[in-house]
């Protein structure tokens, strides 16, 4: 009975944990999604899914190399499984940094560029989670 205590304690610490960290990154102007190790998404702010044109249920209810997104490299060609940051990360245990992804958005008929970061988080060599980052960097390919 104590084993079962001490793990239900565990649970609602957790449960606090990320909700803080919720609530922590809701108030920033980047999106961020937090993944499981499938590349799953398990939690999100705002931001994010408004970046990609979804509800939070649509963000959560997609994997992250579904077909829906549509994503291009800045050369225009098409991003592959393997070359997803979030793939990558978790292929290779290390961050990927400052990837640049085109994604239509077509509930809101347009494109928006992102430069896009993920961050493995690892607890005894295994990843628990990916972090991933998203900015708005449209701006930047508008002539």
């Amino acid at each position: 009975m104590t084993a079962h205590l001490e793990i239900e304690k565990l649970n609602s610490a957790f449960q606090e944990s990320e909700e803080s960290f919720l609530n922590l990154v809701e108030g920033l102007d980047i999106g961020v999604g937090i993944y499981n190790p499938n590349a799953t998404p398990i939690a999100c702010n705002s931001v994010a899914y408004k970046l990609l044109g979804l509800s939070k249920e649509q963000f959560l209810g997609n994997s992250a190399m579904d077909p829906y997104w549509k994503v291009i490299h800045e050369d225009g060609s098409k991003f592959e499984t393997y070359d997803f940051p979030i793939i990558d990360a978790i292929t290779n245990y290390k961050p990927k940094i400052g990837v640049i992804m085109g994604v239509s958005r077509p509930l809101k008929n347009d494109q928006v560029w992102l430069e896009v970061n993920a961050h493995p988080i690892l607890e005894v060599g295994s990843i628990i989670r990916v972090i991933c980052t998203y900015k708005d960097v449209t701006n930047r390919f508008i002539s």
